[in-house]
């Protein structure tokens, strides 16, 4: 089970690759559609994030942690909302959103901590992604483009 997640998140982290690499490349108009999809996808994860708190058990499962699911889950529903009036504020909401919440299940999911390998990538998918979240800040904020 714990190869499959690990895959799974590795496919999730392709479409945001390809979606911060759109406004480089392509006319501007594009680049905007793509910069507004990613921070929506973006929202999504997070929404789906949160949801995964529910399925949590042992010690992780408390009251607390089911209404901090509902806190990440309207969190991704808030970027998503902000991609449409303002891409440059749901990038920050969303890098914010995406480190609170890894730095969370670090410290309270028994799965995060037992299994090494699925912790490691989980780390290092948070931090490609919001990688590509400043990727996009620096192709809004190019003098150039």
């Amino acid at each position: 089970m714990q190869e499959t997640k690990v895959t799974l998140i590795y496919f999730g982290l392709s479409l945001f690759v390809l979606l911060a690499l759109i406004p480089w490349i392509f006319n501007p108009v594009l680049a905007g559609k793509s910069i507004q999809f990613f921070c929506i996808y973006g929202g999504i994860v997070v929404a789906f994030l949160g949801g995964i708190l529910w399925g949590w058990e042992g010690a992780g499962n408390t009251v607390s942690n089911l209404w901090r699911a509902i806190g990440y889950s309207l969190l991704g529903l808030g970027v998503c909302l902000l991609a449409l009036v303002h891409a440059s504020l749901s990038l920050v909401l969303l890098i914010c959103s995406l480190q609170f919440f890894l730095r969370f299940e670090s410290k309270n999911s028994t799965y995060f901590q037992a299994n090494i390998k699925y912790g490691n990538a989980r780390t290092l998918i948070t931090n490609l992604v919001t990688i590509c979240c400043i990727t996009l800040l620096a192709y809004l904020y190019n003098p150039y483009s």
